[in-house]
This record gives structure tokens, C-alpha cells and sequence, in this order.
């Protein structure tokens, strides 16, 4: 068994755990440090597989936009949740066996795929993940795609700001 095949279990690991913690933790704040982790393995592991401009994309607009909104959020809603009614949530427990099952079948298949070939990996295209591939795709066979979707954006920006203005 080679190195890599050892640190991408290793990382997948500490992914699934990681990302159990987000589910898991009883404060909010945890459960935020518990995704920072998840983010940055996972970046981890798309700059193991050589595309390293996704994995930078992952730690800077994630890592970095989305954990700073959550953080934004948990502390504007900081007192909300004294108002909450702590009732049993009795159907969660259907719901955690499913999710049980569903990561014995996922460790399964990982061991699998790990001890039953001898290189599991495929080969990666030259190029790809990389600022020149991304760009090629995204301006030239979804350029209308994406040109909606910066429009979508930016009237969703419009609007909150016409929302979020105070009256004069």
C-alpha cells in the first residue's frame, strides 16, 4: 500500500468525522470549527489529486465567505435561541439509523475500493481543475449560463440593498 493511498484515508477519515462534529456539536460555534475542518481536508485532498485552483477555491470562498456568514449569522441570532421550546425530536432517530447505515455502506465501499485494486485512481486529464481549463469551460461552452447567473446575483444584490435601505 503507497503513501498516498494511506494519507487519502487518512484525510477521508478526518473528513467523516469532521463533518459528523458539524452535525453533532451542541453549540454553534463548534459546529463552525467543526466545518472549518471539513473545508480545509477537503481542500487538502483536491490539492492532493493535483487540482490545486479548486482547493484554493474551496479554502477562500468557503472557508473564508461562507464559515464568515455562519459566524455572522450565530451572532446576530445569539438570543433567539433562549426563545426556541426544547421539545424531544423523537423522529430523529429514524433518521440517525439511516444515516448510520448509509456510513457503514460509504466506509465499506472506501475499503473496497482501497484493498481491492491495485491503483484505484484513474488518470486525470492534463490540465484539469486548473485556471486555464476553468475559464475555457466556463466562458466558452456555459458562457450564457453563467452570464445569467451573475445577472441572477446581481439584481439579488440590488434588492437587498433597496430592502435593507432605511426610509428617509
Amino acid at each position: 500500500m503507497s503513501a498516498v493511498v494511506i494519507l487519502e484515508a487518512f484525510l477521508g477519515l478526518i473528513l467523516i468525522f469532521s463533518s459528523l462534529g458539524v452535525i453533532l456539536a451542541k453549540k454553534p460555534v463548534y459546529s463552525c470549527l467543526f466545518f472549518l475542518l471539513t473545508l480545509l481536508t477537503l481542500a487538502t485532498l483536491y490539492i492532493e489529486l493535483f487540482t490545486e485552483f479548486i482547493g484554493l477555491l474551496q479554502v477562500l470562498v468557503y472557508g473564508g465567505a461562507i464559515l464568515v456568514l455562519f459566524m455572522f449569522v450565530i451572532v446576530l441570532f445569539q438570543d433567539a435561541h433562549e426563545q426556541i421550546v426544547n421539545l424531544p425530536a423523537m423522529s430523529s432517530y429514524p433518521l440517525l439509523f439511516m444515516g448510520g447505515i448509509s456510513l457503514i455502506g460509504a466506509f465499506s465501499y472506501f475499503c473496497y475500493r482501497i484493498f481491492g485494486f491495485e491503483n484505484p485512481r484513474e488518470e486525470v486529464r492534463e490540465g484539469f481543475g486548473s485556471i486555464h481549463s476553468i475559464g475555457k469551460t466556463l466562458y466558452l461552452d456555459y458562457f450564457f449560463p453563467f452570464e445569467v447567473a451573475s445577472l441572477m446575483i446581481l439584481v439579488a444584490l440590488i434588492g437587498a440593498l433597496y430592502i435593507g435601505r432605511k426610509a428617509r
